[in-house]
């Protein structure tokens, strides 16, 4: 039996070392004294017509997610998304000796990918172009989002040698300038040491891959763990002790829990509205998200409560149902690509105060299914309760009224059995929702009560 669950971005639970977790606990006693024993509470239901509005979900954390994601979409409706990635390398030894007068003689990258994303069939094996950059900005707590990373942060000629194509395989392997496999031959016996001191000269390698030409759309994402690339570098050095010229061979290692970002970039925010009328658009990653002014929301069941003589304060919510729907798309293997669960997440600060981190509202933890897809009904289901009480409650406030509708990400642990939610930032997926003018338009359902 699942005791507790605990609700925390990818981010800040693989920097568990500088960030606390903080867990939900379910107290099934809440609200047992608000009642007196000897009332009846009659259950009523209403219906509100939700006010969704479209906004681009940017400054998402991306750190440490774990996944390295390289690739590009163009899509009619929301344009194009781009990705790439930055990571850090190290030497497999320390305090390695390249010997007398060593030169570089090939310095190649070895990539296993291990995911790719792709809307047609057509394009799960189109070439793309991968190319690798010299990074200039040193990787830190400072690197966190989407958008931490810019063109001036990385040197701006290739690394790699040649037009390296990927054709959606599951290796890439690229060849990368002898004149950058020089300068770690060459490094200081202080670098050559020390990992810290190695990676402060040798910041790290950011790779994007080129988007399809012209007006073309489609393309693919493709994903892949840090741990999941490795270079090999082949030189040539005196071994003085027997005086001959030797070639030796020196791996680096890219880690799973080394310092590493995805840089996302999208075209998306001339669709943000903060009335829809037709279609809500749901793109995954840092794009355009349905959104939710819970303040706007409150105001709304304040002016329902007044006219219906209802204290406000002594409402009691039994359920709160969001209701996001959608109609078939024509092609339906499209509804294939819209996410298998959605749901609420607000910005919040993290234990320590030095990032903001979009983390879903603590009713997820409640159903594994919450915030489900019903393609049967045609519409997404989300179980607010908890929440929309605080809000009525005036117990929130700020940035955790603001509501984004993203993706989610669930695992549990097989030793403890908490189940962990996260906001799902390495995977693009897309959806389009009825909008707000629609007849079949988003909708809040309120079971409740009142109190004495």
């Amino acid at each position: 039996m699942i005791i507790k669950n605990t609700i925390r971005s990818i981010s800040a639970l693989l920097l568990a070392n500088l960030f606390l977790t903080s867990c939900i606990e379910t107290d099934k006693g809440t609200g047992a004294t608000l009642v007196p024993g000897d009332h009846i509470l009659t259950v009523s239901s209403v219906k509100f017509d939700l006010p969704v509005q479209m906004k681009l979900s940017d400054s998402l954390q991306t750190a440490h997610s774990g996944t390295l994601i390289v690739g590009s979409h163009k899509d009619p409706h929301l344009g194009t998304v781009k990705a790439s990635a930055a990571f850090q390398f190290e030497p497999a030894l320390t305090k390695h000796n390249f010997g007398e007068s060593p030169v570089a003689k090939s310095f190649k990258m070895y990539m296993t990918i291990e995911n790719t994303t792709f809307f047609r069939e057509e394009d799960r094996n189109i070439p793309q172009n991968f190319n690798l950059y010299k990074l200039t900005k040193e990787l830190d707590s400072t690197v966190i989002y989407n958008n931490s990373l810019t063109e001036q942060d990385y040197s701006p000629l290739p690394l790699n040698l040649g037009g390296n194509v990927f054709f959606g395989g599951d290796t890439l392997v690229m060849d990368i300038s002898l004149d950058y496999a020089q300068e770690l031959v060459t490094a200081t016996k202080q670098e050559r040491d020390s990992i810290f001191f190695f990676q402060k000269k040798f910041k790290g390698l950011y790779m994007t891959a080129d988007s399809k030409p012209g007006e073309l759309e489609g393309g693919r994402i493709n994903s892949t763990t840090p741990s999941s690339i490795y270079f090999l570098l082949s030189y040539r050095h005196v071994d003085s002790e027997n005086n001959i010229d030797r070639d030796s061979l020196i791996a680096y290692y890219v880690k799973d829990n080394g310092l590493h970002v995805n840089r996302l970039e999208h075209s998306s925010k001339h669709l943000e509205s903060s009335n829809p009328q037709d279609k809500i658009f749901m793109e995954g990653l840092a794009g355009i998200k349905p959104y939710i002014d819970f303040s706007e929301v409150k105001q709304n069941i304040t002016d329902w409560a007044n006219g219906k003589k209802i204290n406000v304060n002594k409402l009691i919510i039994a359920k709160a149902e969001i209701r996001l729907p959608f109609e078939y798309p024509q092609d339906y293997l499209e509804l294939n690509y819209f996410p298998s669960q959605l749901f609420i997440c607000t910005r919040v600060d993290s234990i320590g105060g030095n990032m903001i981190l979009y983390d879903p509202i603590e009713d997820l933890s409640y159903s594994n299914s919450n915030g489900s897809i019903n393609r049967s009904n045609k519409y997404y289901s989300l179980d607010i309760s908890s929440y929309l009480q605080k809000v009525i409650q005036g117990k929130l406030t700020g940035r955790n009224l603001q509501g984004y509708v993203a993706p989610i990400l669930q695992s549990s642990d097989y030793y403890t059995g908490a189940t962990y939610y996260y906001i799902q930032n390495t995977l693009y997926s897309k959806a389009t929702l009825n909008g707000n003018g629609a007849t079949n338009n988003p909708k809040l359902i309120l079971t409740y009560s009142v109190m004495p």
